[in-house]
C-alpha cells in the first residue's frame, strides 16, 4: 500500500500524485490537486469542509506531535502502508522543513519505504542498498541524516562515493552529478536523504 502524506507547505502542490491513498494534513487540503481520503490533524489552519466525503481524523490541538508526524502513523497503523511519499516537505517554515525531514526518518525506522516529491525535486530517504532513477546532467546530493553515514560505494556518479564517512559537519556529498542511467548507492551504516534535482517536470 502507497500512501501519500500531503503537508501544509503554503504552496499548491505541482507534481503528480499517484498513490494508493492520499492523506491531507489539516491546511495541506488547501493545496491537494486531488481529493484525499483522509483528513487529518487539529485544524488550527482549516475550517474543516462541509462537503468533504472521506475520513476526518480529527486531533486536540495540545498534542505533542505534528499533523505530519500523527499521518505516518495514521498510514502505517489503519491503512497498512508499506511506502510513504510526502509532498510539501518544503516550502513554508524552515523549522517545519526540518521537522518534514524527520517524519521522513519515522516512516523509515517504522519499516515504510520513504521519499518526498518537490517541485522539480525528488528526495528518497535511503539505509542500505538502493537503485534510483536518474538522467545524465541531473544534480545529485547525498547527504546523511540524524547523524554520519558511511557510503561503500556508489555507481553513476561523475564524483564516486567510496568508502567515505558522510558527517553532519561537512559538505562533501553536496553538488554531485549523474553520468545518466540508474545510481546505484550502498549505504553500509547510517541514512542518507538523496536529493535529485529534476532537468524536466515528472
Amino acid at each position: 500500500m502507497k500512501v501519500a502524506i500531503i503537508l501544509n507547505c503554503g504552496a499548491q502542490i505541482a507534481r503528480k500524485i499517484s498513490a494508493d491513498k492520499v492523506i491531507c494534513c489539516d491546511g495541506g487540503y488547501l493545496y491537494c490537486p486531488v481529493a484525499p481520503d483522509v483528513l487529518l490533524g487539529d485544524f488550527d489552519s482549516l475550517q474543516l469542509p462541509d462537503d468533504f466525503e472521506g475520513e476526518i481524523v480529527k486531533h486536540d490541538s495540545h498534542k505533542n506531535a505534528s499533523d505530519g508526524e500523527l499521518a505516518v502513523y495514521y498510514a502505517r497503523d489503519v491503512l497498512h502502508a508499506d511506502e510513504v511519499v510526502f509532498y510539501g516537505v518544503l516550502g513554508g517554515r524552515y523549522d517545519h522543513t526540518l521537522c518534514n525531514f524527520a517524519i521522513m526518518r519515522l516512516a523509515a525506522d517504522l519499516g515504510m519505504k520513504a521519499s518526498a516529491q518537490e517541485d522539480g525535486l525528488n528526495i528518497h530517504l535511503v539505509r542500505g542498498k538502493a537503485t534510483l532513477p536518474t538522467q545524465k546532467g541531473d544534480t545529485i546530493s547525498i547527504l546523511p541524516l540524524g547523524g554520519n553515514a558511511i557510503v561503500t560505494c556508489s555507481q553513476n556518479l561523475e564524483y564516486p562515493l567510496e568508502n567515505l564517512i558522510l558527517t553532519s559537519s561537512d559538505s562533501r556529498g553536496l553538488s554531485n552529478l549523474s553520468k545518466g542511467g540508474p545510481l546505484s548507492i550502498d549505504v553500509a551504516a547510517g541514512t542518507v536523504l538523496v536529493f535529485r534535482y529534476l532537468q524536466q517536470m515528472m
